[in-house]
């Protein structure tokens, strides 16, 4: 029995001898579906334990009943989404719908909003059963963790399952450690590894995005990199040789660029998503920004058609602080460690929703300009070349109107384990946000052709 014990190890991700752009789990080889490829829908899911995991259910209900007509055909919004992007608790609704879909209305309150996840994994953690296992230095909590979502969620599905089933696309974010920078499941950054994201179990995906310091410990991969040819991508060689330290794509080809090299990393260590980015957005900042544009980025996905880019942010940030703690002489041990983590996400995800809504004023302008003047430079009609809009909606607890209810959400626990009225009231809570989202009413309004705007006179690139 110790032997079993000591010999326990984590799961080993799947190595590759070639890439193959055509196959792997990249956003940009989509199963075909019957969304339109002239409406381009993405959601991010934030952090926040089941409390997000809640509030993320909320808003796919209230897509799910929301009707929209688009190309003169009635479908719901919720089946237009094209990709989520999801962080710790945000990422057990996200990875659940992507796999089952509309079974997710059906199983996923019992099976783990209404469940006492927390105390299922403190039992485990206790049972003589698991310190066999737990003997091993290879193997740990988030193992535990894994397997044990596994068994209640996602019944030994890969990220690949997610794409054979016609998706939305769905990339779970995690954190390297070593690097500091954000690690998202999919086979653009598994390629750096010479590994295969399509057959990574999503189990173990979503115990690295939500696996909190202390609490769990890391989710480890192997880094296989120079057993499959794949070289620096051409974004991140033109980055470094710029050498803008200052310029977003720089950190990541810095950090593509060190994982390229096995014999210094030979081993990723991936802790919850929230330390890198709390709400999920990075991804497609990212894209955007290493194709070299919003037009660009739109062609990367196949989607030169798109008309509307519509973003819905799922925010579940709790309170930043305690008004209370000012009429204190001395500050509570705890509440200086719980400080030290949420005022830095907190302070973070501002700038980061700040510098998303900044970015979509500019990608109106790129995609015009740039799609114009490709279809003038192939003398092609350039009706409706113009025709671009986005919208950003945050769903967030600083918009709910009646304070009572707004500080009462505000301040639930970052936990696995909540009361099935405060999920119920998660739920409704999304709903009525979007319902009274005055970004949310004008993109429903907006179901036609934007207004004739005139052909730029020159191209800005």
């Amino acid at each position: 029995m110790l032997l079993s014990g000591c010999t326990a190890h984590y799961p080993i991700n799947h190595k590759i001898l070639r890439v193959e752009p055509r196959y792997g789990y990249y956003i940009d080889n989509p199963t075909p579906a019957t969304r339109s490829d002239s409406l381009l829908v993405m959601l991010a899911f934030s952090g926040g334990g089941t409390r997000a995991a809640a509030f993320a259910y909320g808003v796919l209900e209230k897509l799910a009943h929301t009707d929209i007509i688009w190309d003169g055909k009635r479908r719901r919004l919720l089946d237009e989404v094209d990709m989520i992007s999801s962080v710790s608790g945000g990422s057990f609704a996200a990875a659940y719908f992507g796999l089952f879909g509309e079974r997710i209305f059906e199983e996923f309150e019992q099976k783990f909003l209404k469940t006492d996840v927390q105390g299922a994994l403190r039992g485990r953690l206790l049972s003589p059963a698991s310190w066999l296992r737990l003997w091993s230095s290879l193997y740990h909590r988030s193992e535990l963790a894994a397997s044990y979502y596994d068994e209640i969620l996602f019944e030994g599905k890969t990220m690949g399952d997610i794409q054979d089933r016609g998706g939305p696309f769905v990339i779970i974010n995690a954190t390297e450690i070593s690097l500091g920078g954000q690690f998202g499941f999919e086979q653009r950054q598994f390629d750096l590894l010479c590994s295969d994201a399509g057959r990574f179990p999503v189990s173990r995906a979503v115990a690295a995005s939500s696996a909190v310091p202390i609490l769990f410990s890391p989710i480890t991969l192997q880094n296989f990199a120079g057993s499959c040819a794949h070289a620096l991508p051409e974004w991140a060689i033109q980055a470094l040789d710029k050498g803008d330290l200052s310029a977003r794509e720089y950190q990541p080809a810095s950090r593509a660029r060190a994982l390229l090299d096995r014999e210094k990393m030979p081993f990723v260590h991936l802790l919850d998503g929230g330390l890198s980015d709390n709400l999920g957005i990075r991804p497609i900042l990212d894209l955007v920004s290493i194709s070299g544009g919003a037009w660009n980025a739109l062609k990367a996905l196949g989607r030169p058609h798109t008309r509307r880019v519509v973003v819905i942010v799922v925010n579940a940030q709790t309170a930043t602080g305690d008004e209370e703690i000012g009429r204190l002489e001395q500050v509570p041990l705890t509440y200086s460690f719980q400080s030290a983590a949420s005022v830095p996400l907190n302070s973070y995800s501002f700038e980061t929703l700040s510098l998303i809504r900044g970015l979509m004023n500019t990608w109106d302008e790129d995609i015009t300009i740039g799609r114009c003047w490709e279809l003038a430079k192939q003398g092609l009609d350039q009706t409706g070349c113009y025709d671009i809009d986005h919208f950003l909606i945050e769903v967030s607890f600083d918009q709910i109107q009646h304070e009572a209810r707004r500080e009462r959400l505000k301040r639930l626990p970052t936990s696995f384990q909540l009361p099935a009225e405060s999920v119920d009231e998660l739920r409704r809570a999304a709903a009525d946000i979007l319902e009274q989202s005055a970004d949310f009413k004008r993109m429903l309004r907006d179901q036609i052709r934007a207004p004739a705007r005139s052909m730029p006179s020159q191209p800005s690139r």
